[in-house]
This record gives structure tokens, C-alpha cells and sequence, in this order.
């Protein structure tokens, strides 16, 4: 019998690699808030689901009738209640429904800062301000073992690719501005993954990991802040500007302190159980690729 896998945030920037990857092997039906969105997903051969996951019963119904869920949508501001929400319809489609296995995700930042070492899944968590939430919830998410759920955490590094999210917002700026802004003195390191290394992830978690782990997701580079704004800068021809980091807190708050975290992190748990291997070596080392995979998002988003 088929696989039917329910995937939230499917029309979203890491949902939507998510799903896409999973519908090549299994029947996807992915969750979505807009008509645009769900015509997008038909395109895609996804099955939509039109609902929203602050209204549980606009999309229940089709999650009790899969056999796995992935929580791909993401949102680290003000998004804790909209996670709990659906936190809860993982546990009602598990006790009515034929739920048995749910890939949930966090992220790089409920690390914290590394100081200078690399971090693997066994470093003690200090999370920034912004996503604290999220260590209560990889918890709550995993004690859905008491309802026969084998659930995974991954914990992807900032993702990069295709148009959207924080790196893309930078090849926005510089098209916009002439300018590529950068927090704090570009000291710190960000860790790092292509978008679809992060889905070719979730479909080997999905095939060979275990119930109750726990997986960082990130390549092996160790690019400052600094390095990817110039490379940015130098595929542009944008001038590149930093932000002191006072101005950063002040202005962005919570957001801008998690920007400002110096993170170094190792994915070989996912290497060595998964078999995961990260396909795009770095952000840096393939600017001019991924400056090229932006100007094709924008022309289709434009489109």
C-alpha cells in the first residue's frame, strides 16, 4: 500500500523542497492556507490540502488519514502557538487516526552560541531568546512516543537556495540597494544547508531513522558572517555595509540576537545513520550557482 505522508507549511520555502522530494516515492498531501498555494502543489503532484493549522478542523480529516506527518512549517516569530496547535493534531490523528511516525523540525538555534567549538546533537543547549520555545517542544513532539508515534528531530542550519529565506534576502537587498548588509562586525559563523539537501534529509530520515533522535543538518563549511556578505557583495557588485550590533538588537530585537550567534556544527550523526550526504559544499564556494538559482526564483515568483 502507498505511503501517505501530510506535510505542513508544503507551499512554504523548506515545506515545499520537503514535499516535493517526498511525492517523487509516496502519495504527499501537503498543507497549505491559500487557492494560489494549492494550485501550486496540484502542479508539483501533491495532493492540497486548503487549511490552516490555527484551525485544526480545516485539515484534520486528512491528516488522521496518513501514515506520517511532517512539520515543515516554520516560522520562528511569534509562531510558538501556532506549533503547539499543531503539536496537538499530530497527537489526535495518532489516538484517532493512523498516525505512526512524524518528522518534526527545529533548527540550529536552540544551540545557541558554539563558542569557537563545533556542536554536534550531544552539546548542552543554550537557546537564543527567539526560538527558547522550541526545546519544550522538540519534547512534547517526541513524547508522542506514549501514542505509538516514532518521531525524529532535525534541526537544520540557516538554509540557503531558490529565492526566499534569510540568504536570499541578502541577493534581494543587493539588487535593490546596491548594498549587502551585514550583522554585527561579520565575525561570527553561520552554519549552513542547501535547501535541497535539507529535503534529501527528511526523505532518508523518513527511510532509515529512528524513533526518539535527534539530527543536526548542515554542511561542512565554516563561512563568517563576513565571507558570505562579501561573496554576495562580489557576485553583485553590491557594496557591502555591516550593521554594529547594538543597532542589530535594537532594531530587530530577539531576531537580530540570533543573527549575531557565532555557530559551528556537525552533521556526521546524520552522516554516519543516515547516510545523508550534503550534495552543495558551501554557500561561498558555489555564489555564482546560487546567485543564478535566485534570479531564476525571482523570475518565477514574477511569473
Amino acid at each position: 500500500m502507498t505511503q501517505r505522508i501530510f506535510v505542513t507549511g508544503a507551499s512554504g520555502y523548506l515545506g515545499g523542497a520537503i514535499a516535493a522530494r517526498l511525492a517523487r516515492g509516496a502519495e504527499v498531501h501537503g498543507l497549505t492556507r491559500s487557492p494560489k498555494g494549492a494550485t501550486a502543489l496540484e502542479r508539483a503532484g501533491i495532493r492540497p490540502v486548503v487549511g490552516d493549522l490555527a484551525d485544526c478542523d480545516s485539515f484534520l480529516g486528512a491528516l488522521k488519514n496518513c501514515d506520517v506527518a511532517v512539520h515543515a512549517a516554520v516560522d520562528n516569530h511569534a509562531w510558538a502557538e501556532r506549533d503547539q496547535q499543531a503539536l496537538e493534531a499530530f497527537r489526535a490523528a495518532a489516538q484517532d487516526g493512523r498516525l505512526r511516525r512524524l518528522l518534526y523540525t527545529s533548527g540550529v538555534w536552540v544551540l545557541g552560541a558554539t563558542g569557537g567549538a563545533i556542536a554536534d546533537e550531544t552539546t548542552p543547549l543554550d537557546p537564543a531568546e527567539l526560538v527558547r520555545w522550541r526545546v519544550a517542544h522538540e519534547e512534547v513532539a517526541l513524547d508522542l512516543v506514549d501514542d505509538e508515534v516514532a518521531v525524529i528531530v532535525l534541526r537544520p542550519a540557516l538554509v540557503y537556495g531558490e529565492h526566499r529565506g534569510i540568504l536570499g534576502g541578502l541577493f534581494a537587498e543587493a539588487r535593490a540597494q546596491q548594498t549587502v548588509t551585514i550583522p554585527g562586525d561579520g565575525t561570527q559563523h553561520w552554519a549552513m544547508i542547501h535547501r535541497d539537501d535539507v529535503a534529501e534529509a527528511y526523505r532518508l530520515a523518513l527511510e532509515h531513522g529512528k524513533g526518539g533522535e535527534r539530527y543536526l543538518l548542515a554542511d561542512d563549511s565554516r563561512h563568517t558572517v563576513h565571507e558570505i556578505g562579501e561573496a554576495v557583495a562580489r557576485v553583485t557588485g553590491a557594496t557591502l555595509k555591516r550593521k554594529p550590533a547594538a543597532a542589530v538588537r535594537k532594531e530587530l530585537g530577539a531576531y537580530g540576537k540570533a543573527l549575531l550567534l557565532d555557530q559551528q556544527v556537525s552533521a556526521g550523526k546524520a552522516r554516519r545513520e543516515l547516510g545523508w550526504v550534503a550534495r552543495h559544499g558551501s554557500f561561498v564556494g558555489e555564489i555564482e550557482a546560487v546567485y543564478g538559482e535566485w534570479q531564476a526564483g525571482q523570475k518565477t515568483a514574477v511569473a
